[in-house]
């Protein structure tokens, strides 16, 4: 039998409340995770560096801090981890490529800082397969890495070093991206929340690279409370991110809060792929339990995806894939998915870019048009249970043949529309977790977390 290394450990709201109060200090929270990452690490390859050194000198300033009678913040004593996508000044920064081997980050992003200075304490890099792109976590330059809950299996990705850390007990909280489902992906398959916030509103900046405005940030947690809090925390304006937003409102204020009057649609699939029958059935079920629980209507999603979407998606992100890739030496090995990028942008011409902008404005309208019918839009956040560690991608789902936008078939299209979604666990199947997703309108984060909550405790 496959030895489980799944594990709860303190919350990020606990941990915070302890080294407030005194009664813990950030050094002893520090301590043991990075006790536990020695213990955990070399069986899931989810931390690629550790600074200890760091993090005990950072710890050690928030306890100076709480012996000072000052309150170091909300996320006090936190040990963080960050994924390798997310630049740590004088931290490694390959992104998971061999290229950028040796490479060290000379600042912070912002999303880092924020945390910092709410009182978290970064430990170290968490694993991402190269630049992001697949829904699994290897790369030549780290190897392979695996889920707590049976490690022949993949904690998803591209946020899977992350989703592992966390999943594990090394840390509870660990930051993530999502450009096609990489937060929502994980948290299906480790049991945790992985909440993709309208986009902008987790700055990018500062100097992150990309036109195609399908990169959300965000966190791995394994409570809803924990992800509002950190949101709390990072949200609102910043100057190096042209596409930032506000901070509406404190989401962690409000998770308690009645959901009022919901009109909720349900949907195994958006028209565009299939979903394994025994994931599909967990969904359901799940998403039954959170309509009877909040009296909701239910109504049908009567929504299709235009399936062109995977192609346009794949056109507007293929200039981001290549500003990473055009110093590549000629007869470099690449991933097969990257491959796939680097060829779109090479045949990138004025009526490609003309024809991915209109498909994807199409899809704005069709999601638009069907958010005017419902309020939430329950979907299973993956179509399959985790699949093997080293991949591939899954390329037949319910005996139908996908393509690799087929396998992301129920992520992607909301960051081409920048919506709200989370995954919040809704059961499992074969033994391990798959996630419940729930889309709202842009700018409703507030009414999607407060729904994930009400999942939370219907689920257990």
């Amino acid at each position: 039998m496959t030895e489980v290394l799944a594990a709860k450990g303190r919350t990020v709201v606990e941990t915070a409340a302890l080294v407030r109060s005194g009664e813990l200090t950030a050094v002893e929270t520090v301590t043991e995770a990075l006790d536990r990452i020695e213990r955990r690490n070399p069986a899931l390859g989810a931390f690629v560096h550790v600074d200890a050194d760091g993090a005990m000198e950072r710890a050690s300033a928030v306890d100076r801090l709480v012996s000072d009678g000052r309150d170091p913040g909300p996320m006090a004593g936190v040990p963080l981890g960050v994924k390798e996508l997310h630049p740590v000044s004088g931290w490694p920064f390959a992104m998971g490529s061999t290229l950028y081997a040796g490479r060290t980050a000379d600042h912070t992003c912002t999303l880092v800082t924020r945390a910092v200075r709410a009182g978290a304490v970064p430990i170290g890099l968490t694993a991402s397969p190269e630049f992001g792109r697949a829904s699994f976590t290897a790369s030549a330059l780290h190897g392979i890495t695996r889920n707590p809950w049976n490690p022949e299996l993949t904690p998803g990705g591209s946020s899977g070093g992350s989703a592992a850390a966390v999943a594990a007990g090394m840390v509870p909280v660990a930051t993530g991206t999502d450009g096609a489902g990489s937060l929502r992906i994980p948290a299906s398959y480790c049991g945790l929340v992985g909440f993709k916030p309208t986009y902008g509103l987790v700055p990018r900046g500062p100097r992150h690279v990309g036109a195609a405005d399908n990169d959300h940030y965000g966190a791995l947690t394994r409570t809803v409370r924990d992800t509002a809090r950190f949101l709390d925390c990072v949200c609102g304006v910043d100057p190096f991110d042209r596409a930032s937003l506000p901070a509406p409102v404190r989401f962690e204020d409000g998770l308690g809060a009645d959901p009022g009057p919901l009109r909720v649609a349900f949907a195994e699939t958006l028209g565009n792929a299939p979903c394994d029958p025994a994931v599909a059935e967990v969904v359901r079920i799940a998403a039954e339990k959170f309509i009877a629980a909040t009296g909701a209507e239910a109504v049908p999603a009567q929504l299709t995806v235009d399936p062109r979407c995977g192609e346009a998606y794949r056109t507007l992100s293929a200039p981001d894939v290549y500003t990473h890739l055009r110093s590549a030496p000629a007869g470099t090995d690449l991933h097969p998915t990257l491959r796939g990028y680097l060829d779109a942008a090479n045949a990138v011409d004025a009526d490609a870019l003309a024809d991915a902008h209109a498909i994807r404005a199409g899809l704005v309208a069709t999601l638009a048009e069907a958010f005017e019918r419902f309020d939430l839009l329950l979907v299973p956040a993956t179509q399959v249970p985790a699949f093997p560690a080293r991949g591939p991608m899954p390329t037949e789902i319910a005996g139908v043949p996908v393509d690799h936008w087929g396998a992301l078939a129920v992520t992607f299209p909301f960051n081409l529309t920048g919506q709200p979604a989370i995954s919040v666990p809704a059961g499992t199947v074969a033994g391990v977790p798959v996630g419940l997703q729930i889309v709202g309108r842009r700018h409703r984060d507030a009414q999607v977390l407060t729904a994930a909550a009400v999942v939370e405790e219907i689920t257990g």
